[in-house]
């Protein structure tokens, strides 16, 4: 079965191979391939491209929560109560990232994509809150 965007909780998704799932540009440096959406989470393949970076945002309900699949990146964060720091993402690393916390998704190489599954959870309610350009 390929990968499909449901609607339905009590369907299965499956996908033999997520680097091959059909992505559109997303904040115009990755792209993002929705594999699988219901109001409780939203999981998606996002690969940024060499040397690029998301911009900074938080989202004030929802949870991110990383699964590297290839490339090597870092996320940098900023706390509600100010601690920053740096989050290593290398192959198969995993981060999950709470709510309200600022962060920024960085690819480390100038040549290969920064590609990670990346679930959204809660679905429901998420916005994409910008700190800086």
């Amino acid at each position: 079965m390929s990968g499909h965007l449901a609607s339905d909780p009590t369907k299965i998704t499956a996908v033999a191979d997520v680097l091959a799932a059909v992505a559109k540009n997303a904040h115009g440096n990755c792209s993002k391939a929705v594999i699988h959406q219901v109001n409780d989470a939203e999981t998606s393949l996002f690969s940024v491209n060499p040397g690029e970076k998301l911009a900074p945002h938080y989202h004030s309900k929802t949870w991110d929560l990383f699964f590297v699949v290839s490339g090597t990146g870092e996320i940098h964060f900023k706390g509600p109560d100010g601690a920053a720091g740096t989050v290593p993402m290398p192959e198969r690393a995993f981060c999950a990232m709470p709510p309200g916390y600022e962060h920024e998704v960085c690819n480390l190489s100038k040549t290969e994509p920064f590609s990670f599954l990346l679930i959204h959870a809660p679905w429901e309610g998420y916005d994409f809150v910008r700190t800086r350009k």
